[in-house]
Formats: C-alpha cells, structure tokens, sequence
C-alpha cells in the first residue's frame, strides 16, 4: 500500500494500465479540510470510503475531508468494463492556529435569552435549505473558483480555535476578509442560490449557494443582498455587498465551505489552480 501524506501540495494521479479510455486526474492537497477534484472516463460507480459519489457524463467528481479528519481512506473507480482503480492514502492530524480576542462584549459571546427563540428559528430554517444540498447533480464548480472579494486581509483564519474574553468557543469554520462595507461579494463559482437571509442573529445578511454535488459557499454579514432564494448564479457573479449585520464587530466577509456536512478549508479551494478543468473535461469527451 503506498500511503500519501500531507506535505503533498498537488497530486495528479494518471492511471494507464487499462485502456487510454480508462484515466484518473486529482487535482487537489491531500489534508484534513481540503476539496479535491477528480476527472475520469467511463465510469459505472466512484467510491469514496465504500460510499457512492455523484458524477455527471463529463466523469467530473468532487470529495473532501473535514477538519479533523485524519487516518486511512480509500478512492476506488469502478469503469463500465468492471475493472477498477482503487487508491489508498493517509491523512496526518492537521495543526490549526488557536485565536485569543479579548475585551468583546457579552453578547458576542452567549447571546440573550431573549434571542433564543429567533436563532432556534433561524436554525430551523437553515436545517431546511441545507436539506436540499445533494440534489443539485450539475457540477457549477467546473470553471474553478475565485476569491469572492478584491483585497483585505484575512482576520479570521480557517479552522483556528478561538478563545472569546477567556471562553474557548467552537473552531472557525471559514474565513473571515477585512474589507470596507459596500465592497461588492461575488460568488466564487457558480450555483443556486438556497438561501437568501434577511437579518438572522447570527449570519445577519447572507447567501448560501449550492455548486452541486454537494458543495456550498456561505457568505456573512452583508449590508445589503444583490440575490433571492432560488436564483442561479454564475461566477463573479455580485451576490451582495460588505456589511456588519449579524454577530459581527465591524464590516467584514466571513466565507464559508462545505461539502455536505464536512467542513472545507476555502483557501483550498483557491489552490485548486484549475483553470484548464473545463478544457481537460472537453478533451476526454473528444476522444
């Protein structure tokens, strides 16, 4: 077995021991919290830890690992002649970044009790939307993704466990950009808007689109929302503009990403370095 680690930063698997017509490609970085993209060719079942994966015609498929995924894994494709390609690997315990902030008020801490019933409905809503991901079978994301605002820095960093005033709280699922309020947010790829949100408690004014396949952005605390619930998006798209809304201390974009239920580092997404996917699919429908 040959184990794979970490300090991989691209892998591109080409397997030609079958047929010209039977190849694998991943691009992506093999650690916890990272999304990777296969491409392959005549595909009848893609399996990911025996569990199934969506794919379309263009043999395109995504899969990743959650924050504190680590241990052995195991990618097989099955092709329509039933021969297969099976690849295990291993994943090394990732060290996150531990956030101390000091002097924040009380309610950005535990909220009011006068509030609770607003978040619990609020959950309850996104529980919902988050209920549809899965269905959309149209990979948006094949024309690779981009950063969703021009410039800032990012203050609040994937993963990282922040300790509030003394109180450790939950890891940061996303990343957090410093930008000015009404800097226009575009959507990092394309997709279908879920969500549009108008003032939760929490997200304040936001957007979560569905890339397909099981992949979703979330974007936090706008000033103003440029989409509806059910829109379609393209990338670059302007989904709203920079605000504080929601639990926030000044204006910001928290960026999120998931894969289903696992949360995904949104940097990787970014190192993807994808611009030829859409070309490297149109070249193996060609052959």
């Amino acid at each position: 077995m040959k184990i794979l680690n970490n300090k991989l930063i691209l892998f591109l698997f080409l397997f030609s021991s079958f047929s010209l017509s039977q190849e694998l490609k991943i691009y992506g970085t093999l650690q916890p919290g990272n999304l990777l993209i296969g491409v392959t060719k005549n595909a009848k079942t893609i399996l990911l830890d025996d569990k199934p994966l969506d794919f379309d015609t263009s043999g395109v498929f995504i899969f990743g690992f959650d924050r504190d995924a680590i241990g052995y894994h195991k990618l097989k494709v099955i092709f329509k002649n039933d021969e297969y390609i099976t690849k295990n690997f291993k994943l090394l315990k990732r060290v996150y970044k531990i956030q101390r902030i000091n002097k924040i008020k009380t309610k950005y801490i535990t909220p009011p009790k006068s509030e609770l019933k607003q978040i619990k409905a609020e959950s309850n809503l996104m529980k919902a939307a988050r209920k549809e991901v899965g269905k959309l079978k149209t990979p948006f994301f094949v024309n690779g993704f981009s950063r969703p605002v021009v410039g800032g820095n990012f203050t609040g960093v994937y993963g990282s466990q922040r300790i509030l005033n003394g109180v450790p709280k939950s890891p940061h699922n996303g990343v957090d950009i410093d930008v000015p309020k009404d800097t226009p947010v575009k959507a990092t790829t394309g997709g279908k808007v879920i969500i549009a949100g108008d003032n939760f408690y929490y997200n304040g004014n936001f957007v979560l689109i569905d890339h397909g396949f099981g992949l979703t952005t979330v974007y936090l605390h706008f000033n103003k929302l440029n989409v509806k619930t059910g829109d379609y998006v393209k990338k670059g798209d302007v989904i709203g503009f920079v605000g504080m809304t929601g639990r926030a201390t000044g204006p910001h974009l928290h960026w999120g990403v998931k894969w289903y239920n696992k949360r995904i580092d949104p940097i990787s997404l970014l190192n993807l370095k994808l611009p030829d996917l859409k070309k490297v699919i149109m070249n193996d429908l060609m052959e």
